[in-house]
């Protein structure tokens, strides 16, 4: 009622031109946590949780990284404000004590972020070149911020934006910091590689020559459809 009334408010001293933007307030989660050691008062905090998508083989987004960061709940926690750690044991801290909770947010987690990339692929498909850009322009890697937020006293994560360079540069410092305390590699590095590799091969066969001899059924049509979005020019021999 209070955001109403103010609203209304505004309203009526704008002009034909001028509008009142509002954007949904997501209080973040507050969890039991473990008794401070010092006898100050714990101030609110909120959990901000990074994710990384690549564009994977047959156009599937697949989910390379994850990295959280801790900031005051009263402000937002920026890129590049706290060092990252990882979600299981950020979730721990944050008093999700139960195994499967935390994996249940895992694959939550998941779920969103790699939908978000498939969302972008098909309204990406739908555009002309000149659209998107140019002939291969395309999104290979996207990054997408969660809130850990509380919604009738159960966990959920809320999607606060996409990027495409701030959750990259977070990801790689997180997989950096655990591979300097002896943590094994991760999958980052071999899932960014094969989809810069993917974009080079692609790079280098677009606009050429092909001859077919005997390209076979219907059943084979997918190279066809292969070949056009790699900007091949097909030739098939006759007889």
């Amino acid at each position: 009622a209070a955001v109403a009334q103010v609203v209304g408010a505004q309203l009526l001293g704008l002009t034909e031109e001028d509008s009142v933007l509002l954007e949904a307030m997501v209080p973040t989660a507050r969890l039991p946590v473990r008794p401070p050691r010092s006898p100050a008062p714990r101030l609110p905090m909120a959990l901000r949780i990074c994710t990384l998508v690549c564009r994977s083989w047959g156009d599937r987004p697949q989910l390379c990284q994850v990295a959280c960061a801790v900031g005051r709940a009263e402000s937002p926690v920026h890129h590049g404000a706290a060092l990252p750690q990882g979600l299981d044991s950020s979730l721990k801290q944050w008093g999700v004590v139960a195994p499967s909770q935390r994996q249940a947010l895992a694959t939550q987690l998941r779920e969103a972020t790699e939908a978000a990339m498939a969302a972008l692929l098909a309204t990406e498909a739908e555009l002309s070149p000149q659209q998107r850009g140019g002939t291969r322009a395309h999104t290979d890697i996207l990054g997408v911020d969660f809130l850990l937020a509380c919604v009738d006293d159960a966990l959920e994560l809320v999607a606060l934006a996409t990027n495409s360079q701030r959750c990259l540069e977070t990801c790689v410092l997180a997989e950096a910091m655990g591979r300097a305390v002896g943590e094994p590699a991760g999958d980052l590095p071999r899932l960014l590689a094969e989809a810069m590799l993917h974009r080079a091969q692609c790079h280098l066969v677009e606009g050429k020559d092909i001859l077919l001899i005997g390209a076979g059924g219907v059943s084979k049509s997918f190279v066809w459809e292969a070949a056009r979005d790699y900007g091949l020019k097909v030739r098939s021999s006759g007889g």
